[in-house]
């Protein structure tokens, strides 16, 4: 299975709403697309995507934020699209040595 196949980048929707998201089995990478939200809008969702991030991370699945800026030190947070599917690579193969 390729990285595409197990990954799923989602947006947040007009109303801010992550409801919508359609998950597999097959799924277990996560990537929110951040980019032009504003920073109080991620202030006030760092909280779930914390809580989103630690129940991805207990089924050995990754969870990486795509954003112009950092808003936690919790969460994983890159710039670019790129850059977010490097990091799930490196967070496999940690798994795979079992680092």
């Amino acid at each position: 299975m390729n990285l595409q196949e197990t990954t799923l980048i989602f947006k947040l929707g007009e109303d801010n709403n992550l409801s919508d998201l359609k998950i597999t089995a097959e799924i277990k990478h996560f990537i929110a697309d951040l980019r032009g939200v504003t920073p109080d809008l991620a202030e006030n969702i760092k909280d779930k995507f914390i809580i989103f991030a630690n129940s991805i991370s207990k089924m050995n699945g990754s969870f990486i934020i795509v954003c112009e800026f950092s808003f936690d030190d919790e969460l994983t947070i890159v710039p670019t699209l790129q850059e977010a599917y490097d990091y799930i690579e490196m967070d496999e193969m940690e798994r795979q040595l079992e680092l």
